[in-house]
């Protein structure tokens, strides 16, 4: 029988606990994201609310109202829990889930600011503008769509039977014909995006698509790696700690 000592067990017991995180992300989600999102989430929550608050008439539902008076109370629940190292530790599930709404608090206004360049052209720049303009439902449609799918697509990576693999898209070398397929086809796309908004003289509803499209696809990674970290960490309460 071979002998294993201590020091390999150790060696051991620290891979078998190490932390995955999809292959989409550099590191994945820590601790400490809590003490920053909420900053930089609450003045715009804050402004897009008062924004609707003064803008929606009695005829509207004023689920914009809703929608960012929930985001500004998940981001002042998460300013006053950061505040304390020890309830950061002590409740570490907590945590990780609080950083996965705020992420999806952040996704709401960068989203919100794409569907105001999107939906609202001309001299309308009141919140009725959302309302009554044919392309509301549409970028909101698209967005969710795209939501819905990037968390299907990066959840899919954390599948015990996914974990661990290395995937070919993110291993492209310098030179390779994949990394310049994809480089093309994003300037293919991104061209024929903004050119002719800019002959048109809409430029905003580029960008407003493109920003919508990006953050979209990609903020959801963290928001999928910050639940997973969530469940592993109940499995594992003791593998990380906020400094």
């Amino acid at each position: 029988m071979v002998k294993i000592n201590r020091k390999d067990k150790v060696n051991i017991t620290n891979i078998e606990r190490e932390r995955y995180h999809g292959p989409l992300i550099t590191d994945g989600v820590s601790l400490g994201y809590i003490k920053i999102y909420p900053w930089i989430n609450l003045p715009f929550c804050s402004f897009f609310f008062y924004w609707a608050l003064i803008g929606e008439t009695g005829s509207r539902q004023g689920w914009i109202k809703i929608l960012f008076l929930t985001c500004i109370i998940l981001n002042v629940v998460s300013i006053l829990f950061a505040f304390s190292k020890f309830l950061i530790n002590r409740f570490k599930f907590l945590t990780y889930i609080l950083i996965a709404l705020l992420t999806w608090s952040a996704l709401v206004w960068i989203n919100f600011i794409g569907m105001l360049m999107f939906a609202i052209v001309g001299d309308s720049k009141s919140i009725e503008g959302i309302y009554q303009s044919p392309l509301t439902p549409f970028y909101v449609i698209l967005m969710m769509f795209l939501f819905i799918f990037a968390c299907g697509l990066y959840a899919w990576y954390y599948l015990p039977k996914n974990q661990g693999k290395v995937w070919a898209f993110n291993q492209v070398k310098e030179g390779d014909r994949k990394k310049t397929w994809w480089n093309n086809f994003a300037i293919a796309f991104a061209g024929a995006t903004i050119i002719p908004s800019l002959l048109t003289g809409y430029i905003q509803i580029a960008f407003g698509v493109l920003l919508g499209i990006l953050l979209t696809l990609t903020l959801p990674a963290v928001m999928v790696d910050a639940v997973y970290a969530a469940i592993y960490i109940r499995k594992h309460p003791k593998s990380d700690e906020l400094i």
